[in-house]
């Protein structure tokens, strides 16, 4: 997305730039000449004086007189009554070129300068230098504002699509960018509002599950246990005995349909289609955590059994970065996190070493009200999920059981 914002604005500033610069030289023209006619206008009138002041002198108006008041491709043509013309042409001039002229009437005499295109071409070719300059400095100040800008337009929008993406694992966590733009507001929104429902949608499941296997399996243990009981009897008439052992055959049945089904209810992913192997889940926490913890800290990661185990990664990145910001804000020797796979739950422990010791005062208070709100976080976490928490890493060791989810 940055990057076709950086096209764009660069686009609109080259269309601007040309159209801007194509009317510059269309105009450029009719300035050089405006400008060389008053230049020419302003040396007839000098010309003239000078030719005055030979009259009145009584010295001769000629070609030797004149000659050295003659520019460069300019030819001097003075005018007099009763007169020959005076006719000068300076250096270089092309007779056949004639672009600017201008004349001044002073006394008597009348005096036109002609210019060829030479000088004028001249001129257009320095003017148009730097305005070629220009457009391409003000193009590269486009490209670098522009890029400037995509980047901080862009930002919430790469924000937003993180934490799609956390959401599409499993995370509810998520923490959506603050922004000004509404469109960004409105995806904020109801990515926090997806979050939201997510967590109700766990805690609901876990409620549903402990409350299916009590109010179902326990009548029906009952049941059985009464059905055997009753079996026992030795006065039971045959019939009964045959329809006491059909209805227990039945609740066993009924028993063993619904453990299959709360076991299916339970082993589901939460995340259809978004599920890694616990090896992958493995590898990617270990390298997040050797990117946010110091160089000094060595991380090690072991995946003890069931790496090929699928699981939504989400709920597990979210407890561990629980268990992260315990880690270091008071852990400072090496961490090791193992993972292992069961049929039913995940067992992850984390060791990170010795401890930091706090000096008693406020920082120290702050720091250990700190650490009791991650770990709550992190126990919550769990109970929402429906696993245990138990231990502490940065104590001795921490143990983490999750279903298999």
């Amino acid at each position: 997305m940055r990057e076709r914002l950086t096209l764009a604005f660069v686009g609109l500033a080259l269309v601007i730039i040309v159209v801007a610069g194509a009317v510059r030289a269309m105009t450029l023209g009719d300035v050089v000449h405006a400008s060389e006619t008053d230049d020419l206008q302003q040396q007839s009138l000098v010309v003239g004086r000078v030719v005055e002041g030979l009259e009145q002198s009584g010295r001769p108006v000629d070609a030797a007189s004149l000659s050295d008041l003659v520019a460069p491709h300019v030819r001097l043509i003075v005018e007099r009554s009763g007169q020959d013309d005076v006719v000068v042409d300076g250096a270089g001039f092309d007779a056949d070129a004639q672009d600017v002229s201008a004349s001044s009437d002073v006394g008597d005499a009348t005096v036109t300068l002609v210019q060829d295109e030479t000088v004028t071409a001249a001129v257009l070719d320095s003017a148009r230098g730097p305005l070629i300059a220009l457009m391409v400095g003000l193009l590269a100040l486009a490209a670098v504002l522009g890029l400037a800008m995509a980047s901080a337009l862009s930002r919430p929008f790469r924000d937003l699509a993180e934490s799609a993406a956390a959401l599409g694992r499993g995370r509810f966590d998520i923490e959506p960018p603050r922004s000004r733009i509404p469109e960004v507001v409105s995806i904020s929104d109801s990515l926090r509002a997806s979050s939201q429902r997510l967590q109700k949608s766990l805690r609901r499941d876990r409620d549903f599950f402990h409350h299916a296997s009590h109010v179902l399996r326990t009548p029906l243990t009952g049941m059985r246990l009464e059905l055997e009981e009753l079996t026992l009897r030795r006065d039971l008439d045959p019939d009964v005995r045959r329809t006491t052992a059909r209805c227990l055959s039945d609740v066993e049945r009924l028993d063993s349909t619904i453990a299959e089904l709360l076991d299916f209810a339970r082993g589901r992913a939460l995340v259809e289609g978004a599920e890694v192997s616990l090896l992958a889940l493995g590898s990617h926490i270990a390298q997040r955590w050797r990117g946010l913890l110091p160089e000094n800290r060595e991380v090690k990661a072991f995946v003890d059994s069931g790496p090929e185990m699928l699981l939504t990664p989400g709920p597990v990145e979210q407890l561990l970065d629980s268990v992260l910001r315990d880690v270091t804000e008071s852990g400072s020797g090496p961490v090791m996190i193992r993972f292992a796979g069961q049929d039913e739950h995940v067992r992850v422990t984390v060791r990170s070493g010795s401890t930091t010791a706090y000096v008693a005062g406020t920082g120290s208070l702050a720091v250990a009200t700190q650490l009791r709100a991650n770990a709550d976080a992190a126990r919550t976490i769990t109970e929402v999920l429906g696993g245990r928490y138990t231990g502490d890493a940065t104590v001795d060791q921490l143990e983490i059981l999750l279903p298999r989810r």
